[in-house]
């Protein structure tokens, strides 16, 4: 063997090897017959047998047999040697395998004679090599077979039968040319044979050219022996023992027990058959021997007798030849072969003669391929009679046996044909056996053939033994064919039998295969059920009977087209407890329509007690197969209790929800609670259905009524669980069914009249107690086998995106967390807090992004129907509940979506599905789509970000839009937030950033360079770092893949992250680069990054990025922004903030998302009633949408602006306000609305210890107590009259783009106008004043939250603070920005004081406009001349303000405007009195200030303002002083002008020192009283501290003052 797949390539390895291991040995040394050796075994070993050896293990092997061999060539006579032992390679080592060696003479037939001789004992062969070691004495052969492992036993009895079959060989080689002789002599001895006694001359020429073609290496010679016969007087063969002629056996017959043709001793009495042959006329007879051959082939050997004449030509003797015919023998043309062609010609000249009816074609193809053996054998008479039948089946297809025996009557040779589609290998074995029977012999063997025509055939032995019986031939065809009766045919005859006889049963064709397992009529019935399979299905089951006393069931699966892999069928059986113990595969075809159907038989072994198999369990594997349902152990309850595969994939839904909340048992705990409770799992359908089920008919009172029974005879049952675990599980669904308020369960698709392939459950969160806080008013979970799902809304009103989340187990703890985040960031908009998150379960392996993405878009599509079809519509204004939905809840229309990324196309996909549902907000149920405001296009959710990161700088002194700063980020240019992020200023130094793929560092950026490239990237779709130029990164810096094993770290990157290693993994280079020093940490990318110090990661709950996480405590960069979700835990950013860290939380900073969404929502509901009413043509609202994006990013930049500052005024007084966040808490806690330990808020002994520290809240906290309280207000507000105010419906106006202002009538009637005033007034409350103010107001004032709205509105309006507080706001980055926050904090402590100015005139139901009015016209006629009007004290003072302002930075106009802002807060009791009075504003304000001066009433004013006091009841005794001066004063000032009225006083005369003169005139008529409250005050002051207790004492004083001397006003 050579060539490239012998060992070749490797001889000089495994020489070099070889020359080792003869240096080892004394027994070899060098030699050319060793070299020569080698080469020899490299080229006869194959390479892949060889795969498991080394050279030098190959080596090993080779000089051993070498040795092996030499040791036969040394020998004086060399012999045969054989030895059979372990496979030994290089160091002695062991394989599994045995080696059989054999050497000496070389001489043919030695591996051939090996082989059989192993395979015959049953051995497998691994390996054979067979060099020649070539010596000038003679060649010596060597052979090694490897072999599997072999017991001692085994090696004993294969050494011994090779060592006879190389006996044999010995023997038929030695007498190789002697036999040949033997055999041309007797050629010449036939030549001379008489022509007598019915021999001719062509019998005699025939014979010698048989035996001289035989001479021409056509038979193998294996012995030879002659043979005299005696014969009586009458000429007769005599039954005496022949004589063997004694020295004439030659070969393997050189022993005389080797026997020819008898089964005993031999020679052997002449039988009647063997006298018959010796009377026949020819010479020469074929036959096969009883002795199977050990040369070469392992076969009966071929046995050619010759006969010897006397000179009379009476036959004395014979000369017995054994022997093989060659491969060549049986390969030629029968024409070409003596003896056999003259029968042939014979055969067919008789043919011929008869007028037989055939081709010469087919003629000769039945004898070419008439089985050789036979040719030789057979007679023609007997050929001719068979050849004519097989010529008639082949013009006639059908069944028949042709028999000839064995003229010695050793066997039988049958030949069976058959029409090929009759051919089974059962019809193969049954028809041999009625044979072997039928003679009472042995099965010996059978040869089937197949040729190209119609009929198939088989060729069989019949071994026989003496004194069989002689069977009925014709009774034996006739019982074959009957046997062999067309399975087509009978298929047929059952479809008659059946009455459903069919025309195309000739088109349908079944192989061999299913025509022996199955019967015709079960083919019926498999031919019913694909007629019976959908078009669009690609299959069907059916449940296939078994035997009555089977244990087991079975069942039939159609396919079409393709057969299906067993390990794909296998889960989906196993999923429903069933083990599969066979299955075969059969394919049926359809030829008139070309198609194919397998056919998979499953025999199945059922769980024990289940009830039999039916329609269930084919409809479930078919719901299976078709992706209706799911294969996991859910439909284990199909087989287990009979359930429908719907009624399984409901249990599953439900069970999936309360796996996502975290708190549940296992999915398998919980198929298991149900299995082995099959009552239960009945009676929570049975309870589902009660409750939701439109067919079960009656109201919502009936239908409850109607539970409760079934309830409590459910909670009896779960008393009888004994697993605690099970329990829960059950329990837990009952009240997840009992807080179920709808579904689509019961549902009709209208285009299919089905089910819908998916479920969704709406479930009032409220009423189930095992849930996480906080728990949201409603939510909706979705299952379907190709996404699962759940939408959380935590109002009626609520809004938010839904999120494609990677979190299978988990996403409605991602969601439940991103809703908290999301209600924050809706304390700006109109609805409360929403999200949802979906997970596509089917996304190709392996699959492009196309792919991913279609798949994912698929999942969407599903989910959002699923949320439609249980959500009311609006038609005509009117809530419709949708068809065959129970709605316990009452009208619920409002559902808003959006996306969280891919917006734009995501939410028309979305909206696309509203309008094809007809939902009454149009393309306005999803915000961001094309026809409306992209995040991404608008940027809008990173800007609104970067406003809370350009405040951040501003307030430690930088401009971050003209001055450089570093930055590291999350995400990459690709993506919305961070690609529009980094983009919002081209100084940003983006120094390091990360995302899923890759690493970028570029140590020394150049800005713009970097800037542009960033630009490109962003406009590039589907970028990454990987994308980035990186010739333009600084030195030290580059690109680099996550996936890396190790880094190797530059000096630039060791000196950014402070490493002093030369390499590290990716995850270790990313959280020393959190580690770093930046100005700025930008998040714009997906996962959690920073916690706290007491987190754990499994707190966190995302692993994929434990590796990365780093404490907030130990970050070093300056500021945090958020502009993605969830990049910090809550309690991470305190940690962070504690240390002085800038941040905010996510919700805050990226809020103009969604409050851009509520805008484009809201806009879209007006402009549709503008269409609706023909104020707006259709086809320009686009355009007009388009039209007002810039102005729309304006009015949502402005609400990012506002919070972050209202958040750093608060920051500023947190140490003096944690009392008032303390009562906040306690109070939105005692009325539910709070849980602290949810929102991560510090509890009161937290709050303890942060006032003992001086500490207050952090800025995350604080931003949370910012929403909350908006959440809260928002209802008090919406719920009173405030909206409804004609003063206050200038905030919807605002609210809108100025291009919708001319559309008053559809605007004024918009769903949620009172919804959109609410929230507005509610922002500018709580931004301006803080988050507790209203609380305070409330408690101390006894007054409602809308009233409050009311009064703070109506200051805002007549103080102009809006216009004051847009000229601070315009000093950004102009003036240092703490002057800024001391003159807004000033706005916002005197903006409380004027509210409550204001109550009282709100909360006796005066016209708000009015009170505007008259309020702003006295506060212009006074503001000019205050400084001629206040008193030297409270001028000291604000000019004492101001000047605090100037030194901070402050304009000296604005600070002094700023400053006397606090005293104006008195114009309201100043107005009131000169309209009681009749008196212009200004004498009254002289007259008022001049009171207050002379009664000490400014210092007590500005003490209780000032005065810093702990605990809540001493804050609000405080507060409720500070209330009650502006009455007491102004029913003071109100008796002083009185008394100046009657005496003649003119008003018009009154400045600063007349005021103080009418003030004494008056002061001094009321006596001794005014010295007290006087004195008291003074002494008060003059002591130089204030306390409580002197504020209620000199209080009280003024009260009964003013109870003695005062007017009401």
């Amino acid at each position: 063997m050579s060539g490239t797949s012998s060992l070749s390539f490797a001889t000089s390895e495994i020489e070099s090897e070889a020359a080792k291991l003869i240096t080892q040995r004394e027994d070899l040394e060098p030699s050319r017959d060793l070299d020569a050796f080698l080469v020899q075994f490299c080229e006869d070993a194959n390479m892949d047998d060889f795969a498991a050896f080394n050279a030098a293990d190959s080596a090993r092997l080779a000089v051993d047999l070498f040795a092996f061999g030499m040791e036969a060539a040394l020998e004086p006579l060399p012999r045969r040697r054989v030895r059979v032992r372990d496979c030994i390679g290089a160091d002695d080592r062991k394989f599994p395998r045995c080696l059989i060696e054999a050497v000496g003479p070389d001489t043919p037939f030695l591996v051939d004679s090996a082989i059989a001789a192993i395979l015959a004992s049953g051995a497998e062969i691994r390996a054979v090599v067979h060099p020649v070691i070539h010596r000038d004495d003679g060649d010596i052969s060597t052979i090694q077979i490897h072999t599997e492992h072999l017991d001692a036993g085994q090696r004993r009895k294969l050494k011994e039968a090779l060592e006879a079959a190389f006996a044999d060989v010995s023997l038929a080689t030695a007498d190789f040319l002697a036999m040949r002789q033997a055999m041309k002599d007797a050629a010449v001895r036939v030549s001379t044979t008489p022509v007598a006694k019915g021999r001719t001359a062509s019998d005699v020429e025939e014979a010698e050219e048989f035996l001289n073609w035989l001479v021409r290496d056509h038979f193998i010679f294996l012995g030879a022996r002659d043979y005299r016969y005696a014969r009586g007087a009458d000429g007769s063969f005599l039954a005496e023992e022949p004589d063997v002629v004694e020295g004439s056996g030659l070969g393997v017959l050189r022993d005389p027990h080797r026997h020819v043709l008898s089964r005993g001793s031999e020679p052997a009495l002449l039988t009647p058959q063997i006298k018959a042959f010796l009377d026949e006329a020819p010479p020469i007879i074929v036959s096969k021997t009883n002795m199977r051959s050990l040369v070469h082939r392992r076969v009966y050997a071929d046995y050619i007798g010759v006969k010897r004449y006397d000179d009379s030509g009476n036959v004395i003797g014979e000369t017995r030849f054994v022997g093989l015919f060659t491969s060549d023998a049986y390969t030629r043309m029968a024409r070409d072969v003596p003896l056999i062609r003259s029968k042939v010609e014979i055969v067919k000249a008789r043919l011929e003669a008869n007028g037989a009816d055939y081709s010469a074609r087919a003629l000769n193809n039945v004898l070419e391929t008439y089985p050789r053996d036979e040719l030789f054998q057979i007679e023609p008479a007997e050929l001719e009679k068979i050849a004519s039948g097989v010529l008639g089946l082949m013009q006639r297809p059908r069944t028949r046996i042709f028999v000839r025996r064995d003229r010695f009557d050793r066997f039988v040779s049958m030949l069976l044909y058959t029409p090929r589609d009759n051919y089974t290998p059962e019809l193969r074995k049954r028809v041999h056996t009625l044979l072997a029977e039928a003679f009472d012999g042995r099965e010996s063997a059978f040869y089937p053939s197949f040729n190209d025509g119609p009929l198939a055939r088989v060729h069989y032995i019949v071994g026989l033994t003496p004194g069989h019986p002689e069977p009925d031939i014709d009774a034996l065809d006739i019982e074959i064919r009957q046997m062999a009766e067309s399975w087509e045919d009978a298929l047929a005859r059952a479809a008659r039998l059946a009455g459903t006889p069919r025309e195309d049963l000739g088109q349908i064709r079944f192989n061999a295969a299913f025509k022996e397992a199955f019967t015709p009529d079960q083919a019926l019935k498999d031919l019913a059920a694909i007629d019976a399979m959908q078009k669009s299905h690609e299959i069907s089951v059916r449940v296939r009977d078994l035997p009555g006393d089977s244990v087991d069931a079975a069942c039939k699966i159609y396919h079409h087209d393709q057969p299906l892999y067993l390990s794909d069928i296998v889960p989906v059986l196993e999923c429903m407890g069933l083990r599969v113990k066979a299955e075969t595969s059969y394919p049926i075809t359809f030829r008139q329509d070309d198609k194919t159907v397998w056919v998979h038989d499953i025999t199945l072994e059922q769980p024990a007690g289940s009830s039999p198999l039916g329609s269930q369990f084919s409809e479930c594997f078919e719901a299976v197969w078709n992706g209706y349902t799911e294969s996991d152990g859910f439909n284990s309850l199909v087989v287990r209790q009979g359930l429908s595969w719907r009624q399984a994939a409901l249990m599953r839904t439900l069970c999936r929800y309360r796996q996502q909340t975290g708190l549940d048992p296992s999915e398998a705990t919980q198929i298991a609670a149900l299995a082995n409770h099959s009552g239960l799992a009945s009676s929570l359908l049975k309870l589902f259905d009660q409750r939701l089920n439109p067919d079960e008919g009656g109201g919502l009172d009936e239908r409850r009524n109607a539970q409760k029974e079934l309830i409590a005879d459910i909670r009896k049952s779960l008393n009888d669980v004994a697993s605690l675990d099970e329990d829960r599980v059950l329990r837990r669904l009952m009240h997840l069914i009992r807080a179920i308020q709808r579904t689509n369960f019961y549902q009709l698709a209208p285009s299919t009249g089905q089910p819908y392939p998916y479920i969704s459950v709406k479930i009032a969160s409220g009423e189930i107690n095992d849930l996480p806080s906080p728990k949201p008013f409603r939510e909706i979970f979705v299952w379907s086998p190709m996404v699962e799902g759940v939408h959380l809304r935590f109002g009626p009103v609520a809004r938010g995106g839904l999120r494609w989340s990677d979190r299978r187990d988990d996403f409605r703890t991602e969601v439940l967390g991103l809703v908290k985040a999301q209600n924050v960031k809706n304390a700006v908009i109109v609805p409360v807090g929403a999200k949802g998150g979906f997970y596509p379960k089917n996304l190709p392996e392996n699959g492009s992004r196309e792919e991913i993405r279609d798949a994912g878009i698929a999942a969407y599509k599903t989910f959002i129907s699923a949320l439609l079809e249980i959500s009311d519509n609006l038609i005509d204004g009117d809530a419709t509940h949708p068809d065959r939905v129970i709605a316990w809840d009452g009208d619920d229309p409002y559902l808003v979506v959006a996306a969280d990324k891919g917006t734009a196309t995501f939410s028309d996909i979305a909206n696309g599905l509203s309008q094809d549902h007809g939902w009454w907000l149009g393309d306005a149920f999803a915000s961001g789509g094309s026809a409306g405001y992209d995040h991404k296009k608008m940027g809008i959710t990173a800007r609104g970000a970067w406003e809370a990161v350009k405040r951040h700088f501003r307030e430690i002194g930088k401009d971050i839009q003209n001055e450089p700063f570093t930055c590291i980020g999350v995400g990459d240019m690709s993506g919305d937030v961070f690609g529009n992020g980094m983009l919002l200023s081209r100084h940003t130094h983006l120094i390091a950033a990360f995302n899923h793929m890759h690493i970028f560092i570029d140590p020394s950026p150049d800005a713009e360079k970097s800037y542009v490239e960033r630009i490109r990237l962003f406009e590039t779709p589907r970028t990454g770092w990987g994308d980035y130029n990186t010739k333009l990164i600084s030195k030290g810096g580059g690109i680099f893949e996550r996936s890396a094993k190790s880094i190797t770290l530059t000096d630039e990157i060791k000196a950014i992250t402070g490493l002093e290693v030369d390499s590290v993994t990716p995850d270790e280079l990313i959280r020393a680069l959190l580690l770093s020093e930046f100005e700025l940490l930008w998040f714009g990318g997906i996962g959690t990054y920073v916690k706290a110090g007491e987190e754990t990661n499994a707190d966190v709950g995302d692993k994929a990025n434990n590796a990365l996480r780093v404490n907030g405590g130990e970050l070093k960069v300056s500021i945090i922004g958020e502009g993605a979700n969830l990049g910090v835990t809550q309690k991470g950013r305190i940690e962070f903030a504690r240390k002085g860290g800038r941040i905010n939380t996510d919700a805050i900073d990226n809020s103009a998302g969604v409050d851009s969404s509520d805008h484009e929502v809201n806009i879209k509901i007006l402009l549709t009633e503008a269409i609706r009413q023909g104020e707006l043509p259709v086809a320009d609202r686009n355009a007009l949408l388009a039209d007002m994006t810039d102005e729309v990013a304006e009015h949502v930049l402005r609400n990012n602006y506002k919070q972050t500052g209202a958040l750093s005024m608060l920051e500023m007084s947190a140490a003096d306000d944690l009392d008032a966040y303390g009562e906040l808490m306690t109070t939105l806690e005692s009325e539910g609305k709070l849980a602290r330990d949810v929102e991560d808020l510090p509890s009161v002994e937290t709050m303890t210890a942060l006032r003992e520290q001086g500490a207050g809240l952090t800025r995350p906290e604080i931003s949370v107590l910012f929403a909350y309280a908006k959440n809260d207000l928002f209802n008090g507000v919406v719920e009173g009259d405030a909206p409804d105010q004609p003063a206050l419906q200038f905030l919807l106006e605002d609210y809108f783009p100025s291009q919708l202002r001319k559309y008053d009538k559809v605007r004024n009637s918009h769903r949620l106008k009172r919804e959109i005033i609410a929230t507005r007034i509610v922002n500018r409350l709580v931004n301006l004043s803080g988050p507790f103010f209203p609380y305070q107001m409330r408690d101390a004032a006894a007054v409602d939250i809308s009233t409050l709205a009311k009064a703070s509105e109506t200051a805002r309006a007549v103080f102009q603070i809006d216009a004051l507080m847009e000229r601070i706001e315009a000093l950004d980055n102009q003036v240092p920005a703490i002057s800024q926050l001391l003159m807004m904090r000033e706005i916002a402590g005197t903006m409380r004081q004027l509210t409550g100015a204001f109550i009282g005139p709100v909360r006796a139901g005066k016209d708000l406009q009015k009170i505007f009015d008259t309020y702003t016209s006295a506060g212009k006629e006074l503001s000019g001349q205050l400084d001629t009007t206040l008193s030297p004290f409270v001028l000291e003072r604000i000019e004492t303000r101001a000047q605090a302002y100037i030194e901070a930075g402050a304009p000296e106009t604005l600070a002094g405007d700023v400053a006397r802002l606090r005293i104006l807060a008195t114009l309201k009791e100043t107005a009131d009195c000169a309209i009681a009075e009749g008196w212009p504003v200004r004498p009254a304000a002289c007259v008022k200030h001049a009171l207050a001066e002379r009664l000490g009433v400014d210092p007590l004013r500005a003490a209780a303002r000032d005065l810093g006091l702990d605990g809540h009841w001493e804050r609000l005794a405080q507060q409720r002083v500070m209330d009650a001066i502006p009455g007491q004063l102004a029913s003071l000032t109100a008796a002083a002008m009185a008394h100046a009225t009657q005496n003649g006083v003119s008003p018009d005369a009154i400045d600063r020192e007349a005021a103080r003169e009418v003030v004494d005139d008056w002061l001094n008529a009321c006596g001794g009283d005014v010295d007290r409250v006087a004195q008291s005050a003074a002494n008060f002051e003059a002591s130089g501290t204030w306390t409580l207790a002197k504020l209620v004492l000199v209080s009280d004083g003024l009260r009964e003052f003013v109870q003695n001397h005062g007017k009401s006003v």
